[in-house]
């Protein structure tokens, strides 16, 4: 019976992971070489969002909204595939699989929203860890493959998660700037900004087997057409370590007492 028990367990979390990704207590991280030169998909638990009809690139001026009318929230799935290239350019609402710059083994998706109000790149992760997760750390690379004649508002991807897929956070501490101080520089310049792990509160506790959606929005910006061409790469999701969470814990502990 217990042998059983052990089974419908495995299977289930098998079955509600198969149209995501899992993240287990060793972490989770896709570099997206996988899709090679010439996909069109992207690996698994990954999808494309672009803004819902009736959006433009003024309506996120100088915030990207998370919820409510033309919000992240209100995102839709992208028409078509991804175009592949070595080298991408122009505007394309369905994304790129591109190459890095001087190695085109070295894949990405790279976004570059036209004619609504932005872009995005989501990950569907499962949590397989065996237990709630308060918090996670989160680091990526934003590959800046071009330079704007005028610089963007809205630098980069900002990060935002969601339970739901309905109800949307922001993460502030990963929000981008073009110079600082402080937040993730993005500036109007072809290199690459390294996204060290950054680790942040959830609103409530990631239940084991329950899912996770994290969005990177890349802003349909006001200026130059095509603004900043942007890509996102060597994604790595890992379980904080149980001083991480202590600490984590004692800061909000602080402030709530601060507050009261």
């Amino acid at each position: 019976m217990r042998r059983n028990s052990v089974i419908l367990a495995i299977c289930s979390a098998l079955a509600t992971s198969a149209s995501g990704a899992l993240l287990t207590s060793a972490g989770y991280s896709e570099n997206f070489d996988s899709m090679g030169s010439a996909g069109t998909m992207p690996p698994t638990g990954w999808s494309m969002k672009t803004g819902n009809s009736g959006t433009t690139n003024g309506t996120w001026v100088s915030i990207i909204t998370a919820n409510g009318a033309n919000s992240v929230g209100t995102m839709v799935a992208t028409a078509g595939a991804l175009t592949a290239t070595a080298a991408p350019s122009g505007t394309n609402n369905n994304g790129f699989n591109a190459g890095a710059p001087g190695n085109a083994a070295n894949r990405m998706i790279a976004t570059s929203p036209t004619t609504v109000s932005g872009g995005g790149v989501e990950l569907l992760l499962t949590n397989g860890t065996g237990g709630p997760l308060n918090s996670i750390d989160l680091a990526y690379d934003i590959q800046r493959f071009t330079a704007a004649t005028t610089a963007n508002q809205l630098p980069g991807y900002q990060v935002f998660y969601s339970f739901d897929a309905t109800n949307w956070t922001n993460v502030a501490a990963l929000n981008p700037t073009l110079a600082g101080p402080g937040g993730v520089v993005v500036p109007n310049s072809v290199g690459v900004t390294n996204v060290p792990f950054t680790s942040f509160l959830l609103s409530s506790p990631w239940a084991n087997g329950a899912d996770l959606r994290l969005r990177w929005i890349d802003d349909n910006a006001q200026e130059t057409s095509p603004d900043q061409i942007i890509g996102l790469d060597n994604v790595q999701v890992a379980v904080p370590e149980p001083t991480s969470l202590a600490l984590l814990a004692g800061v909000a502990m602080a402030m709530l007492r601060r507050e009261s």
